[in-house]
């Protein structure tokens, strides 16, 4: 295994800079995972738009201001509670084939929100809200979806490297199809509709990486 920090370059994550706070008092970390928990679980019941601080605070056992002197907006406190997720995201990545490690990361993410897991929902009402609340998507993406691109941005760049992909490989260009059909085969699956019938994460990829193999 390959400490993902070591394959990433940049020096410190945004996790690492969100992670550093100002001197005071320490908070409570019960109350902060609180109040991520029940703000994930009210997001992926009603969206970020009637999402209430009020109902945040009632679910997490703290009080309103508790929330406030965390996170300054409503908005602040939906893309922070997202960001929480990037803690199931892997610190290592396996060192087989460029094809193995993309199967497990994908199969993973499909099982994840295959199993009833409520975060299989949040992307998507996050999504629905990209164009009235833009603001709060750019941060949502940058904090929680180019975290996510990183890891398979790692597991291509290494598969070009070892000869396994073509040394022209457009790296982002793989890594979003990767991840648009992975997003649109669950979307669709989630709404009672399959796009690929018998389908599963082994055949997209082996269908993505025929176009980047090495001859």
């Amino acid at each position: 295994m390959t400490p993902l920090s070591d394959l990433l370059h940049g020096g410190a994550t945004d996790r690492d800079a969100r992670g550093h706070r100002g001197p005071g008092r320490p908070r409570s970390v019960e109350a902060d995972k609180a109040i991520l928990d029940a703000a994930l679980a009210l997001l992926a019941e009603v969206g970020p738009t009637a999402l209430s601080v009020e109902e945040v605070a009632s679910r997490a056992g703290v009080g309103k201001t508790t929330i406030y002197r965390r996170f300054a907006t409503k908005d602040d406190l939906v893309v922070a509670s997202l960001a929480s997720l990037n803690e199931s995201l892997p610190t290592e990545i396996a060192e087989g084939t460029v094809r193995d490690c993309l199967v497990a990361m994908v199969s993973g993410w499909w099982a994840q929100q295959e199993d009833g897991n409520p975060s299989g929902q949040l992307f998507h009402r996050v999504l629905a809200h990209a164009k009235t609340n833009p603001q709060m998507f750019c941060a949502f993406y940058d904090q929680v979806i180019e975290p996510r691109r990183d890891v398979y941005r790692v597991i291509v760049r290494r598969g070009i490297e070892r000869g396994e992909l073509r040394d022209d490989t457009d790296v982002e260009l793989m890594t979003t199809l990767i991840i648009s059909s992975s997003v649109y085969v669950l979307q669709m699956r989630a709404s009672g509709r399959d796009a690929s019938p018998g389908a599963g994460p082994a055949d997209f990829v082996d269908a993505i990486l025929r176009g980047f193999l090495a001859a």
